[in-house]
């Protein structure tokens, strides 16, 4: 090492942990395959929640000019009204937009594909792209849990309430 050297080279060199290949897959649980089905069911619950509703009346003039959104197919989604699916949608707005939620959003929302692609957007590795998406998913369902529950609770709780006799 040299005067004018701080760093000894070859000891940062020896330091530096090992590369990883990203050729590994994230391991995949059947907690995480329930996750997955539930967030694809999340995604086909949002796409129709604009059918209880009328079709809307544009009364002003600069919404008369903007005109349809999106045209109503005829025979289109139509998903079960779910208080499970309501919460993990409460809990996925109360998400702050970081890494993780731009994840789940250009994984479930967008259908980004290939997912090498948008990794590299994101400038994180494929392996981390999953694991982040894992993860985010993970803390959804137990932010959505916590909802649920409180919802229960609160009913639970109403003087009016009737518990199912249909068990």
């Amino acid at each position: 090492m040299s005067q004018t050297d701080h760093y000894d080279t070859e000891a940062l060199n020896l330091a530096a942990p090992a590369p990883r290949g990203d050729d590994q897959e994230v391991e995949t649980t059947q907690q995480d395959s329930d996750l997955d089905d539930l967030c694809e069911r999340w995604v086909s619950w949002c796409s129709t929640r604009r059918f209880y509703a009328p079709a809307p009346k544009y009364a002003s003039i600069l919404g008369q000019m903007s005109g349809n959104t999106k045209p109503v197919r005829p025979g289109g989604p139509d998903a079960v009204n779910s208080p499970e699916l309501m919460a993990l949608h409460l809990a996925y707005l109360g998400q702050p937009d970081a890494l993780d939620k731009r994840v789940f959003e250009l994984y479930y929302v967008h259908r980004i594909r290939p997912i090498k692609r948008a990794a590299d957007a994101l400038e994180i590795s494929r392996k981390h792209f999953y694991t982040v998406l894992r993860d985010f998913r993970r803390r959804l369902r137990m932010a959505s849990n916590g909802i649920l529950a409180g919802n229960e609770a609160a009913r639970d709780a109403l003087p009016h309430f009737v518990p199912d006799q249909r068990l």
